[in-house]
């Protein structure tokens, strides 16, 4: 018994240092702005972090293949206007916003400058799926719905190694977001958004 389990043990550790090899994890600052209904918002986002992992597929490091995680955040101030119900009027001044957390699976294909392996510009697409959660507040009160759709992500971007041969890097890239999250009540019939984010990578290599 404690044969296998150390035998187990060590194909594990075994297959996730082969997974980690050829690898890079990074952390980004997300900055968007809304593209869709900006009647409802407009103000551009800096609320906004993205997680990652890139593994490279080849010793060339051409291709990588990886899974992306996000969150944003978007709100907009809209000044006193009055609403009218079955039951009387409200005038008020109120917040639109918009909470975002999306998970995608990405693909890229780089083009290497030079040979020192510092300098790693690519294009990218990833697919997914995000939850958007429209809300208007004003004053203790809120009127809020979730929406859940299909996400399609192209990129361009550069990862960069902090010198030859060490083990942290820095990435930035220009990315657009199509997803279908539709809301009625709000207005979506989709929503898009246009962004950068820029941040530091961990390089398993």
């Amino acid at each position: 018994m404690r044969y296998a389990l150390v035998t187990g043990m060590f194909i594990l550790t075994t297959a996730l240092t082969a997974l980690a090899q050829r690898s890079y994890f990074y952390f980004a600052w997300d900055v968007n702005q809304p593209l869709s209904n900006t009647n409802w918002i407009d103000d551009t986002s800096t609320r906004g972090a993205r997680v990652g992992f890139r593994k490279f597929i080849g010793d060339q490091r051409r291709i990588s293949v990886g899974l992306d995680v996000n969150w944003n955040y978007f709100e907009t101030y809209k000044p006193t206007e009055t609403f009218y119900t079955e039951n009387g009027a409200v005038t008020t001044d109120y917040f639109n916003d918009i909470g975002q957390v999306a998970a995608a699976l990405s693909g890229q294909y780089y083009f290497p400058i030079g040979d020192k392996q510092v300098f790693y510009p690519y294009v990218g697409l990833g697919l997914g799926a995000n939850r958007n959660r429209y809300t208007v507040s004003y004053n203790i009160y809120q009127d809020q719905e979730s929406a859940y759709g299909f996400l399609a992500r192209p990129e361009a971007g550069i990862m960069v190694r902090v010198g030859e041969r060490r083990r942290f890097g820095l990435t930035a890239a220009l990315h657009y977001d199509f997803s279908t999250n539709s809301s009625e009540n709000y207005g979506y019939n989709n929503f898009m958004a246009a962004g950068f984010n820029i941040g530091i990578v961990a390089l398993q290599w």
